[in-house]
């Protein structure tokens, strides 16, 4: 905006440019029209040379460190930001910005701290430069698994009204993405303590100061009454709270634990309810504070030289049933600048039966002799697999494999998470000779649910077994028999991995692991209004028929919103079994069991009884007819597929959203529509001459090709006035 002498110092001195630094308004004018015309370069030049003609200039120092970030020259910003801090201790700017130089060296902790105070020192005033510093922040933290910083730092923004309202979605939304586990989506309010408690006024005193933003403050005074309030679990649950927000996981987690040891300790079945909450969401805090904690299944490389013929090995291992060929793809190779691979095979575990399905091991890749190499071989997965592959590539190849050199940023997995991913080598059915009947189950579902199930069954019968590092290295059997929090932990893990429906198995395993592991099953909670009064870790407990329709509404629309999707899908079974419901009802429920259906038949079948809905409620119809259009992909429909289309190009070829949605749904099945376009060439056939099927179905991306930036537009076009912002 225009600068004149009244407007406010952007320096964040909180002064009006004439009564702070008026000689330099001219200067302060011709950077901001610099920073319009987006010329970073030269606005950072000029306001360097007028640094170091007015040295110690807020106005100055805060531009510069400005221009610096937006320039990604994060060194001089770091330097810069920390002179800034030096010359005005207390300035929001300074302070902001040394948050972000902070941020930017992953010590979130300090950034945390330092925002914390420069958002007490900005009061009221709230400068625009901060609320920017702030939307970055909560990218970096995001980015780096620091969720309770993220989270609070964008309602801090909600409450005080700060950025534009699509701003905040869009935040909000990159949160959701980056991983926010569900067991932290969970709104758990401040505590307040007994009203004749002796510490009540120091416990208010540090409750107004969390309640206004001043978290540190808060903190120190929550943590001076653990002497004389050691035995308050809302002293704890404050505690708690407060660390997520200022990025301590750690601590958060140890203050949660405490909680649940209180909560236990009274032998009540609700506190009891309330200890394994708390517990699964210290879990979630710990493995924030410490990923790699062990156990974890790491990636492993191992290598082999290559001797002799290479075409005669590759016969070789296409007759061995453990070997199977994948295609290269070069260009991702000769992109990053390394030779590709000759050629690169799946490995598979030993068939056991007939019907078996060997599960897949790892792959590996055969190099051919180069001129700085000799012919080798790598097989690479995760080292229990690779143990059990490494005798049957070296018997086949006739090679002895030796541990390499492994790389910075190896992958690694939870054991939980690596039983839930196994893969199996599934049988393809022979080709059809003609698509699959209405009602009937396509080739893609039968390959789907085999899967599943041989995923299902691995689970269950290794899991109990095996150790947990949130278990602190037990498994789930030798914690449940421990009693105390071991055995917490335990129910916290099957209580959110049941919730959140962590294995697509087609079926409830959740009563078979709880009696292998020891756990008892729970009880039916009976509640006809559960919304603020049961938490939502066990919703899934509910008797859904005795619900009011307004909470059952509630509950499906929240427990989707946090990722409890086991709980939505019974929500919405209960209210589509309720005959006084309202379309928008019924629209909101189909649309929770399509996205959860297992098979396209069933997703054809919810489909049909949406459309009449859709007329009713004004939506886009065309959106429906791209979700079949999808659908008939995946079976392989010919007929269906181009019936769809012909539909499509007769009563939405008008609408974007529609068009860019079909160029997405083919782009996601491997068709190029553009290339076809310009050779006047058809779509590849697959199954019953289709396109080839897709794999599971997700949602068209919206805009693409768009950069959003805080603080700004998207970028791509427009009139609006760019903005600086810090990366």
């Amino acid at each position: 905006m225009p600068l004149d002498p009244y407007s406010l110092c952007p320096g964040g001195t909180g002064k009006k440019i004439k009564f702070c630094c008026h000689e330099l308004l001219g200067d302060l004018e011709q950077l901001d029209r610099l920073v319009e015309g987006e010329q970073i370069e030269a606005a950072l030049e000029q306001v360097t040379r007028l640094s170091e003609k007015h040295p110690g200039k807020a106005c100055l120092l805060a531009t510069q460190t400005k221009l610096e970030l937006a320039a990604k020259k994060f060194n001089d910003a770091a330097v810069t930001s920390r002179a800034f801090l030096e010359a005005y201790p207390d300035n929001p700017l300074a302070l902001g910005h040394a948050a972000v130089a902070a941020a930017l060296i992953d010590n979130m902790q300090e950034a945390a701290s330092l925002f914390d105070r420069s958002r007490e020192a900005a009061g009221a005033e709230v400068p625009d430069d901060l609320v920017r510093i702030a939307m970055t922040l909560v990218q970096v933290a995001a980015q780096v698994g620091q969720f309770g910083l993220a989270e609070s730092t964008i309602e801090w923004l909600v409450e005080k009204s700060l950025g534009s309202e699509e701003e905040r979605n869009v935040l909000m939304e990159a949160l959701l993405s980056s991983g926010l586990p569900p067991a932290l989506r969970i709104k758990v309010p401040f505590a307040a303590t007994k009203e004749d408690s002796p510490w009540r006024f120091e416990f208010d005193a540090a409750l107004k100061h969390a309640q206004a933003w001043r978290l540190s403050k808060a903190i120190k005074t929550f943590n001076s009454l653990k002497g004389v309030a050691a035995n308050s679990p809302e002293l704890f649950t404050n505690i708690a709270l407060l660390c997520e927000r200022v990025a301590r996981p750690l601590e958060a987690a140890e203050a949660w634990l405490k909680v649940a040891e209180l909560r236990a300790a009274t032998q009540d079945s609700t506190d009891y309810d309330e200890a394994v909450e708390a517990t699964g969401r210290a879990i979630v805090l710990e493995t924030q504070a410490n990923p790699e904690r062990s156990p974890v299944i790491r990636y492993d490389l191992l290598r082999g030289p290559l001797e002799g013929d290479i075409d005669l090995l590759e016969d070789a291992l296409r007759k061995e049933s453990h070997f199977e060929s994948m295609p290269v793809d070069r260009s991702r190779w000769v992109s990053r600048g390394a030779i590709p691979p000759r050629s690169t095979w799946r490995v598979y575990e030993s068939s056991s039966g007939e019907n078996d399905a060997p599960r897949l091991l790892g792959s590996m890749l055969l190099h051919g002799k180069q001129t700085d190499r000799e012919a080798e071989i790598t097989l690479q997965g995760f080292v229990p697999d690779v143990k059990e592959a490494k005798p049957l590539v070296e018997a086949a190849l006739k090679t002895t494999l030796v541990e390499a050199e492994q790389p910075a940023g190896m992958p690694s997995a939870t054991p939980m998470n690596y039983l839930a991913s196994s893969q199996f080598r599934m049988n393809p059915p022979a080709e059809p000779g003609a698509p699959p009947a209405a009602g009937e189950d396509a080739p893609i579902d039968k390959l789907l649910a085999e899967q599943q199930a041989r995923v299902a069954d691995r689970f269950t019968a290794l899991w109990a077994e095996t150790p947990l590092p949130e278990l602190m290295g037990k498994t789930p059997k030798q914690a449940a028999a421990e009693g105390n929090e071991s055995c917490r932990r335990v129910e916290a893990l099957v209580n959110d991995a049941e919730a959140t429906d962590i294995i697509a198995s087609g079926r409830d395993i959740w009563p078979e692991l709880r009696k292998a592991s020891g756990l008892p099953i729970p009880a039916i909670i009976e509640s006809a209004e559960p919304l603020g009064d049961v938490p939502p870790q066990r919703w899934l407990r509910l008797d859904f028929q005795k619900i009011t329709n307004d909470h059952v509404r509630g509950l499906l629309l929240t427990a989707a919103e946090v990722g409890y999707s086991k709980v939505a899908e019974l929500a919405a079974d209960a209210l589509l079994s309720r005959e006084d419901i309202t379309d928008a009802d019924r629209w909101q429920a189909y649309g929770v069991l399509e996205a959860r259906a297992r098979t396209t038949t069933r997703r054809l079948e919810i489909l049909e009884k949406i459309r009449p809905l859709a007329a009713a409620l004004k939506a886009d119809e065309g959106m429906l007819d791209v979700g079949e259009l999808r659908i008939h992909l995946q079976r392989g429909d010919q007929p269906a597929l181009l019936k769809v289309l012909d539909r499509i190009r007769r009563d939405h070829s008008q609408n974007p959203r529609v068009s860019n949605a079909v160029m997405q749904v083919f782009a996601e099945a491997g068709i190029d529509l553009g290339a076809m376009a310009a050779s006047g060439g058809g779509a590849p056939a697959g199954p019953g001459g289709a396109p080839s099927p897709a794999g599971p179905a997700v949602a068209p991306a919206a805009e693409s090709g768009k950069l959003w930036t805080p603080g700004g537009e998207t970028s791509g076009g427009g009139d609006e006035k760019p903005a600086i912002w810090t990366p």
